[in-house]
């Protein structure tokens, strides 16, 4: 503490005095905020260091996992996946073809050689083949086509009207998606051109094939868009590989006149770099989104084909 001059005036040395202990109070609140801010700085270069070590990780893992997503159905499947023939497609479903009964399941003596008889593999939801005995009550070949479609070959071309109106609407019951369908425009960047990415919608590239016509329809939505905030109305879109191992995966589009529904034949994943869009003899669409999460260099390709149709 300062001693008071009696050689100088007193109003100056308790001002002196009141500066200094303000100016410790000042140091004093000033190291907890630095000290803060270090901390503040630390937690910062920590979760970017962690960041970009997860997102380098998943870029040298990018397409590691294409096989996973690499699946068709049997040729042994199809035919009755899609219809055998125009006239078995229009056939109604509980009636027997060629107009006989049904020969009735006739159990002979208790062979157990004979066991498996009992559990025909080809009657059996696949996924209860390495447990026939709790065998549940889903049928196999999945959803059945509802009363008021009209079953059709993806080969056909229709005669009662043209389909040429555009998308306005797609469900995809297995995987909860329910979203507008848009047309995509094209955005000019000078050099090149390109399509713009769908925005919360289910984008259809206008150049490809509408709901029921010949040739392949493409339709592209997010998987996730956090920057840009775009949706991500596809993000189970890579779960339909596990499930069409199940059951039959349907895809319901809706034009302004008609509603179709696809049935899911493949799923593919291939670099973005790769991807072309390409056509079909018969009616068919691909569903395309980014894969894997935080990189997306990878696509998602969904292809199915037309079994049904009904006019609204």
């Amino acid at each position: 503490m300062d001693v008071i001059n009696p050689g100088r005036p007193l109003h100056r040395t308790l001002t002196k005095m009141t500066l200094e202990s303000t100016d410790r109070r000042k140091t004093r609140s000033r190291t907890p905020l630095l000290t803060l801010t270090a901390y503040a700085v630390a937690l910062i270069g920590i979760v970017l260091i962690v960041g970009s070590g997860i997102y380098l990780y998943a870029r040298a893992r990018s397409g590691s996992d294409s096989a996973r997503f690499s699946y068709s159905v049997p040729d042994e499947v199809v035919p009755g996946l899609l219809g055998t023939s125009a006239e078995a497609a229009t056939r109604s479903r509980h009636q027997p073809i060629g107009g006989t009964e049904p020969v009735p399941l006739e159990l002979k003596s208790p062979d157990v050689a004979k066991f498996a008889n009992l559990y025909p593999g080809e009657h059996l939801n696949p996924k209860y083949w390495s447990e026939p005995e709790w065998a549940g009550s889903d049928p196999y070949g999945g959803p059945m086509i509802p009363d008021d479609f009209t079953p059709v070959l993806s080969t056909n071309i229709f005669q009662s009207f043209d389909p040429v109106a555009t998308a306005i609407r797609m469900k995809i019951p297995a995987i909860n998606v329910d979203s507008s369908v848009a047309e995509l425009g094209i955005i000019d960047l000078g050099d090149q051109r390109e399509y713009e990415t769908p925005n919360n919608t289910i984008g259809h590239i206008p150049s490809t094939a509408t709901p029921g016509q010949q040739g392949s329809g493409w339709f592209f939505a997010h998987l996730e868009s956090y920057v840009a905030r775009e949706g991500n109305i596809f993000r189970h879109l890579p779960e339909i590989t596990d499930l069409v191992k199940q059951d039959p995966v349907d895809v319901y589009i809706e034009t302004i006149d008609a509603e179709y529904i696809y049935r899911v034949t493949g799923t593919s994943q291939i670099h973005q770099d790769e991807l072309r869009l390409s056509s079909a003899s018969d009616a068919q669409i691909t569903l395309v989104t980014c894969w894997p999460p935080r990189v997306y260099d990878q696509r998602i390709l969904v292809d199915a084909t037309l079994i049904a149709y009904r006019l609204l």
